[in-house]
């Protein structure tokens, strides 16, 4: 379907930290086990499309290697609903010591496994038998996958990236953006959505201080950020 928003998420520095050290390859696995159980909490509690209030409230994720795709059903009017998640999501991960980047657009997403080989449409469970070993698939595609991925390369640093395309359907109130670049202040922004999110989901909260001396915090560690990285992360939360 057409228009459903979707956000690109996924852990920053990962693979430079799981090649630095046994150390840091844990530190790594971790980031990515805590942003997992956030976006399943997110998803169970807050938005699980219960049949009997808002069924098309409900949520889609993929995982793709350190990141993930997380969708809307259908469209939305505006992205309010994903800038509430994915700010709930990047201040639960940096309190916990973790930077995340994420970057919302929106397109379609489907099923294509149709189109896949009769050896992979017949598998079960994703997952297709090569004698002793597996092929695990993934099979749905779609814009608001590679539309998300695409927009999340254009811009370093932990940030959070919006299309223009829903800016001009609207922002949330109180919103801070960086309109040059539509990057979403995501410490400084006032957005009562992502604070319900996050206590309802069990998600850290944290206030701008908290949130900035973790940022700094995490830049001071080895492997150290690039110093691109750190200027980016930082203009954009007005602390350049």
């Amino acid at each position: 379907m057409e228009g459903r928003w979707g956000i690109s998420i996924d852990i920053e520095g990962f693979s430079k930290n799981y090649e630095y050290s046994e150390e840091r390859k844990t530190f790594a696995i971790l980031a990515l086990a805590e942003l997992m159980q956030a976006i399943v909490n997110i998803g169970r509690v807050c938005y699980p499309g219960n049949p009997d209030k808002n069924y098309s409230d409900r949520l889609f994720v993929h995982q793709f290697g350190d990141g993930f795709i997380i969708c809307s059903d259908f469209p939305e009017k505006d992205a309010s609903r994903a800038i509430s998640i994915a700010t709930a999501l990047m201040r639960h991960m940096i309190m916990k010591g973790f930077a995340t980047k994420a970057a919302i657009s929106n397109g379609d997403m489907s099923d294509i496994k149709g189109c896949y080989p009769r050896a992979v449409r017949e598998s079960q469970d994703e997952r297709v038998d090569l004698g002793m070993g597996l092929m695990t698939v993934i099979s749905v595609m779609g814009t608001a996958l590679t539309k998300a991925h695409k927009l999340s390369n254009t811009h370093k640093g932990s940030v959070l990236i919006i299309d223009e395309s829903l800016v001009g359907l609207g922002l949330p109130e109180s919103v801070v953006i960086k309109s040059e670049s539509n990057c979403v202040d995501w410490i400084n922004s006032c957005l009562p959505l992502a604070d319900d999110i996050a206590k309802k989901s069990k998600l850290l909260l944290g206030g701008q201080n908290a949130m900035i001396a973790k940022l700094e915090e995490y830049c001071r560690i080895e492997p150290v950020p690039p110093n691109a990285w750190i200027e980016a992360t930082f203009e954009t939360i007005g602390k350049a």
